[in-house]
């Protein structure tokens, strides 16, 4: 398997602060995101990826440790941008602040090529809601920046955006979060120019936006939710699928495949408070399967039950002769 550059940058210099270490990709991380930077005619060749998995899949990681190496390969405009303000700094920006800060002192050669010369700007890192990165290689558009927004911030028409990461898109709902989608859609004319969307599944009726994109590559059957879009070759093994124009690439998990996400901790996060009585909820998070954002007031299988103990005692349900 030959590692595409944002792999290769990804684990030679991204650092976590949970281990203290440079990233390690697992073997299905690395195929998946090899084939999403896959170059094309010498360009990338999607322009919309969509990162799905169950909670505790390493997602924000994955999202900042792309945002890092797109910086160092191509530079230019990115942004990260989530639901609220405090999502946008606090998932993947906040990743990025921690991981540039161990390496200036885990690896100060490189954090000195990453960081511009300014010296303000290298002993804080981020100033207000803004990175600033060495020139990149995208050098006619714009700053080499990171800067974090909310879905429905109404500022950025016009922008050259290189980069934009959207975290948990299931929570975008409103129109600003639309347009905001809309208007930052990759830009032709730059060498690199793509939106990368990490999230869970959503809610039915409410999570229009990510519906869309769900149903375009993912192609669920109605009566069965099984998946029929179009696989990734050589990636058949994998739920990664292709949309209708070829351009977003949707990798779409109900698998637990992490190492610590084990049977134990599974069944402690279905009888965690937070989901009791709300199954739905719990399978969202942790299957990655879309929800009605309801439950029942009874469940079916209470009512299955009540039904037959009524006809073991020789109740009558009138009901069945009504014809209508």
């Amino acid at each position: 398997m030959i590692n595409s550059k944002v792999v290769t940058t990804m684990e030679k210099e991204f650092w976590l602060t949970s281990t203290g270490k440079r990233i390690k990709l697992f073997p299905h991380q690395k195929r998946i995101l090899n084939e999403m930077f896959r170059i094309e005619d010498g360009k990338l060749a999607y322009s919309t990826m969509v990162y799905s998995a169950p909670k505790k899949s390493g997602k924000t990681e994955v999202a900042a440790a792309v945002t890092y190496a797109f910086a160092r390969i191509y530079g230019g405009e990115m942004y990260s941008i989530a639901n609220d303000e405090e999502g946008a700094k606090n998932r993947m920006y906040d990743r990025m602040v921690q991981s540039l800060s161990l390496m200036r002192s885990k690896d100060p050669k490189t954090f000195d090529e990453v960081m511009p010369a300014d010296k303000r700007r290298r002993e804080r890192i981020a100033l207000s809601n803004t990175i600033l990165f060495a020139q990149g290689k995208q050098k006619n558009f714009g700053p080499h920046s990171l800067r974090y927004v909310a879905s429905d911030y109404a500022g950025e028409a016009g922008s050259m955006n290189a980069l934009c990461v959207f975290d948990e898109l299931w929570g975008i709902s409103s129109e600003r979060g639309e347009r905001l989608w809309t208007e930052f859609q990759p830009i032709w004319n730059l060498e690199a120019s793509i939106r990368f969307v990490t999230t869970y599944a959503g809610f039915y009726g409410e999570s229009a936006l990510l519906w869309r994109i769900y149903e375009n590559s993912v192609k669920p059957d109605p009566h069965t939710n099984e998946a029929m879009g179009q696989r990734v070759p050589g990636l058949e093994d994998l739920p990664v699928y292709l949309s209708d124009n070829g351009k977003t690439i949707v990798y779409w998990d109900h698998e637990l495949r992490m190492p610590w996400q084990t049977p134990e901790k599974l069944e402690e996060a279905r009888t965690d408070p937070s989901v009791q009585g709300r199954e739905g909820e719990f399978r969202r998070l942790w299957l990655n399967e879309w929800s009605s954002g309801t439950e029942a007031f009874i469940e079916m299988e209470v009512i299955d039950r009540s039904m037959a103990r009524g006809r073991e005692r020789g109740l009558v349900n009138h009901m069945d002769a009504i014809h209508v």
